[in-house]
């Protein structure tokens, strides 16, 4: 495990911040170069990509407040301020989602931006996942439940006793931020390959959502998080909302006929159709 990156006298550098603050920079600079060789790099943009890193700073902190009500109800009652609470809450990227997706839906109105760029931020998304999820890889236990599969991890005992919960860290664990990783690289290749195919601009980041949402369902049951309720964790909770709103969204595209393709027109009768010129050396 690596904690921290820096560690040189009064200088601290967390390994899942560094990690978390690259994710941030290339995501933006994926997202930027997408929308550069558009055309549509503006200052309006990047006022709206600002207010969608902070949605999704804030999200990221507020969404897990309400696993843990009794550790807030105390701060409160000792009197720490907003700000304290904000940033001694736990961190989710499902909440990051969230906030950063909400806070640029509403940053747009207010400017009056009505161009959808959502299908361009969608690989930097899958992309930042991926590099922010190393971070935690590096720096978070557990890493999953227990395994007997060749690719578990286990860690020490010194390093799992210096964890409040880590439960059954000494020995193999699913490394569940791998599987994550793996299934945001492999996204990035099918979204690059076939992402022509969606005909509605706007969808492709919703249905990379909905992917990423039922994927993270799944992995949570080798996650090692706590149970909360009805046998499902705290994050399967947030997903089962988050993902119904996207299969409503969806399920009234397919009512509206909104994927339906007109068919091209066949050429009227006696309308001979050009023959294209032969490409070079091609048989006239």
């Amino acid at each position: 495990m690596v904690p921290f990156l820096v560690q040189a006298g009064p200088i601290t550098v967390g390994t899942h911040d560094a990690f978390s603050i690259l994710a941030v920079l290339v995501g933006l600079g994926i997202y930027y170069r997408e929308l550069r060789k558009r055309g549509w790099l503006d200052a309006t943009i990047v006022t709206i990509s600002a207010a969608v890193v902070v949605g999704g700073a804030l999200g990221a902190r507020l969404i897990t407040a309400w696993e843990h009500p009794q550790y807030y109800s105390q701060a409160i009652a000792a009197g720490a301020s907003l700000s304290w609470l904000i940033e001694h809450s736990g961190k989710s990227i499902l909440g990051a989602i969230a906030g950063g997706y909400l806070a640029g839906v509403l940053a747009k109105r207010s400017l009056g931006y009505t161009r959808s760029t959502g299908d361009y931020y969608v690989v930097a998304l899958a992309v930042a996942t991926a590099v922010g999820r190393i971070g935690c890889f590096l720096s978070e236990l557990p890493l999953g439940t227990p395994t007997d599969l060749p690719w578990g991890i286990a860690v020490n005992p010194a390093t799992a006793a210096t964890f409040a919960r880590c439960p059954s860290c000494t020995v193999p664990m699913h490394p569940s931020m791998l599987y994550e990783i793996a299934f945001n690289l492999a996204a990035v290749v099918v979204i690059l390959r076939w992402r022509r195919l969606v005909p509605v601009q706007g969808e492709l980041l919703k249905l990379y959502l909905l992917a990423a949402f039922t994927f993270r369902f799944l992995v949570e049951f080798v996650r090692g998080n706590q149970i909360e309720a009805w046998g499902l964790t705290g994050p399967q909770i947030v997903l089962i909302p988050l993902s119904a709103l996207l299969v409503l969204h969806f399920a009234r595209q397919i009512r509206r006929e909104a994927y339906h393709v007109p068919v091209a027109p066949r050429p009227a009768m006696g309308v001979q159709i050009p023959r294209a010129a032969p490409l070079i050396g091609e048989p006239g």
